[in-house]
């Protein structure tokens, strides 16, 4: 008389059959990574350029409320459009970091 668990974590585990890896990877596999990876880079570094010249703008936008001594200048550190400033320059600055090399 032989005994089958039935319980499922008494049953064993398969091993893993397929080919991966860096050493399974066909040629046409690594230059496509390597095309996705440039293409990566490009989009990152336009990226960060746009967001540095969206902040410029910004810049200017709230440089001319400010000029027009109403109630649309700067509220101080708390401004959304500072703040926004303040994450556009960080972003880019991360962007070109990592990818500008």
């Amino acid at each position: 008389m032989s005994f089958e668990p039935t319980l499922p974590f008494r049953k064993p585990v398969p091993t893993q059959l397929s080919m991966t890896g860096d050493d399974w990877k066909s040629d046409r596999e690594v230059k496509a990574q390597a095309r996705a990876e440039a293409a990566r880079k490009k989009a990152a570094v336009e990226c960060a350029r746009k967001l540095e010249a969206a902040r410029d703008a910004l810049s200017a936008y709230l440089l001319a409320c400010i000029d027009c001594n109403d109630a649309s200048g700067s509220r101080g550190a708390d401004d959304s459009r500072s703040i926004l400033m303040g994450n556009m320059s960080e972003y880019a600055g991360y962007l070109r970091s990592v990818y500008d090399k």
